[in-house]
């Protein structure tokens, strides 16, 4: 039986807050990221898109913010005593991307609303409404996904672009990956991302040096280089055509705001 003693539905945090789980807590933390955001688990950097799932382990630190614009979420802390997570073949402490068709925020506002119920069997509708919610999760991904050929392939490949934005990547090198054709593994990704792999390539560069732009010193030809440009002039078109901004000027309107730290238990 599943426990659950918190819950929140469309957390808002400011871009410049930082939320903090310190390990060695009693209970696992569930969040469905609804923006952008730059995750730490342990030592591990991970950079998450919106509509990701995470699943965090009582024995792991963990900190998230935003990005570039304010961090928002849902999540659910609870307790796990009977280890029924091990029914279940869904990743912890790694991000799992969800289609936007998954009812995700539906089923945690449900939970939200069991929880404020006030019912004498609050405590089985949320642990019931948790198995029902895992058993979509793991459903969605070994079962109902496949039927997009080379999803979880397609899927792995997409985290690798994201977590090495600055490799030059190929749509050759990417189809050679998952030994499909060029044409058949673009029209595979889009179906699967909606979006097209060379889109999302560009979009993960943008994502590293809003990253970067945002948190660090270093000058726009360090930042062109690490985010896979080879002239500092092709990344600022290139940024100011998805951001409409300026490098420069996106770092400028970053810079000067204290940070503030958040802890969620």
């Amino acid at each position: 039986m599943f426990y659950t003693y918190a819950v929140g539905i469309d957390s808002r945090h400011r871009k410049d807050e930082i939320v903090y789980h310190y390990e060695k807590r009693q209970h696992y933390i569930l969040i469905y990221t609804r923006t952008t955001a730059q995750f730490q688990i342990d030592d591990e950097e991970i950079p998450v898109k919106k509509g990701t799932l995470l699943l965090i382990s009582p024995d792991k630190r963990a900190s998230y913010t935003g990005v570039w614009e304010g961090y928002c979420d849902d999540w659910i802390n609870f307790y796990d005593p009977d280890n029924q997570l091990a029914n279940f073949r869904i990743p912890i402490n790694k991000p799992v991307s969800l289609q936007e068709n998954i009812p995700v925020s539906q089923y945690m506002q449900l939970m939200m609303n069991a929880f404020h119920s006030g019912m004498a069997q609050r405590d089985n509708v949320l642990s019931q409404l948790m198995m029902a919610f895992f058993t979509l999760i793991d459903n969605y991904l070994n079962s109902s996904l496949p039927q997009i050929a080379h999803y979880q392939k397609l899927l792995e490949l997409r985290e690798e672009i994201y977590a090495n934005p600055a490799r030059p990547w190929s749509i050759q090198e990417l189809a050679d990956q998952v030994s499909l054709s060029p044409a058949y593994f673009q029209d595979l990704y889009k179906k699967a991302f909606q979006v097209s792999c060379g889109a999302d390539i560009i979009q993960s560069r943008i994502d590293q040096a809003k990253r970067m732009l945002a948190q660090t010193n270093l000058t726009m030809e360090e930042i062109a280089d690490r985010c896979g440009y080879n002239s500092p002039v092709h990344f600022s078109r290139q940024f100011r055509k998805c951001t409409g901004y300026a490098p420069s000027k996106w770092r400028e309107n970053t810079l000067g705001e204290n940070m503030v730290v958040t802890d969620h238990g």
